[in-house]
C-alpha cells in the first residue's frame, strides 16, 4: 500500500504528516489491527519486516514513521516535560493510527500495540494515558517514561490529571485496562533500558485492571528472541 502523504515538519508537532506505513489485510477486510511502533533510529517499513513473524488473516499493520527516527530526545528516566513538544507529537501519531484502524471498522479492544525500544516505551505511554480494554499491549526493551514509576497507578502523569491522546489534561477519570493483556520483555543485561523499569512498568499496568506481566531474559542485550514473538503471536490470535 501506498504511505500517507507527509507535510512538513513543525516547532510544536514535530512528527505531523509522517507516513504511517502499513501490510496485511486491506482496511475494507480487516477484522482486528497491530500498531507496530519503530524505536530510534529505525524507520516504520522495515519494523514492518517482522509482520512475516507474525502474519495472520485478517489482521491490518499500522506502523507510524517518527521524523528523524527518534520518537522524543531525552532517556525514558528523565522528567516527562524534557521530552515534549515530540512526545505529545508522537502520541498523536498513535491515536492516527488507531483512528485509520476505527475508519476500517475495527474497535480498540481489537487493536494490539507492539513497539521496541522508544517504541515501547511510546506504546506504553499511550496506553497509560487512554486507559480502556485493549487487544494487548507488548512493549520489547522499553518501560513507561519519567523518573517515578511506581507513582503512576493513576492515568497520565500519576496525579490529579489525566491526559488525552495528545497529552493534554482533562478531567480527571477511573482508570481501568478490563483485563487488557500486557507484557513488557526485555533483556537483563539491556543498557538501554534497567530491568527494574522494565518490570515497574507492569505493575503500574496491573495496578491500573490489565493482566499484565513482565520477563527477563538472560543474554539478550537489546533485541528480540523468539519467545516475545511467539507472546505477539498469542495476543494477536486471541482476537480470532
Amino acid at each position: 500500500m501506498s504511505p500517507r502523504p507527509t507535510t512538513p515538519r513543525s516547532a510544536t508537532d514535530p512528527h505531523e504528516g509522517q507516513e504511517i506505513a502499513t501490510a496485511g489485510a486491506p482496511p475494507q477486510v480487516a477484522d482486528a489491527a497491530v500498531v507496530v511502533l519503530h524505536g530510534r533510529g529505525s524507520k516504520a517499513r522495515h519494523a514492518l519486516t517482522l509482520v512475516d513473524e507474525f502474519l495472520h488473516r485478517g489482521v491490518m499493520y499500522l506502523a507510524p514513521q517518527a521524523a528523524g527516527s527518534s520518537w522524543y530526545p531525552a532517556p525514558a528516566a528523565s522528567p516527562i516535560e524534557r521530552n515534549e513538544p515530540w512526545l505529545s507529537s508522537a502520541l498523536g501519531r498513535v491515536s492516527a493510527a488507531l483512528d485509520i484502524a476505527a475508519d476500517a471498522g475495527v474497535p480498540p479492544e481489537r487493536v494490539v500495540f507492539f513497539g521496541f525500544s522508544q517504541g515501547a516505551s511510546l506504546a506504553a505511554e499511550f496506553a497509560v494515558r487512554n486507559p480502556r480494554r485493549y487487544g494487548g499491549l507488548v512493549a520489547l526493551s522499553g518501560s513507561l517514561l519519567g523518573p517515578e514509576l511506581e507513582s503512576r497507578t493513576h492515568a497520565g502523569y500519576g496525579n490529579d490529571n489525566d491526559v488525552d491522546r495528545g497529552g493534554h489534561a482533562v478531567d480527571a477519570v477511573d482508570p481501568d485496562f478490563d483485563g487488557t493483556p500486557v507484557f513488557f520483555g526485555s533483556g537483563r543485561d539491556d543498557t538501554r533500558v534497567e530491568a527494574d523499569r522494565v518490570e515497574a512498568s507492569a505493575r503500574v499496568f496491573s495496578a491500573l485492571g490489565a493482566d499484565a506481566t513482565s520477563r527477563l531474559y538472560e543474554g539478550l542485550g537489546h533485541a528480540i528472541n523468539d519467545d516475545e514473538i511467539r507472546v505477539i503471536n498469542s495476543f494477536i490470535e486471541e482476537l480470532d
